[in-house]
């Protein structure tokens, strides 16, 4: 015949293998120079320069 866990020896195994909050919330790798999308400033300030050259020549 099987032996009946006790409620206390369940809930500890059980905790065992419980998930802490650090091992949820992992820190994410740092991703390489190229996967690293950055906003260009200069484009949106040749583009102005090449409407206003467009519109002077048309």
């Amino acid at each position: 015949m099987r032996q009946r866990k006790s409620s206390i020896v369940a809930v500890m195994d059980a905790s065992i293998f419980k998930p802490t909050k650090r091992s949820r919330n992992k820190p994410k790798p740092i991703p390489t120079e190229s996967q690293v999308q950055t906003f260009d400033y200069v484009y949106s300030l040749l583009r102005a320069k090449w409407d206003r050259m467009r519109r002077t020549r048309a």
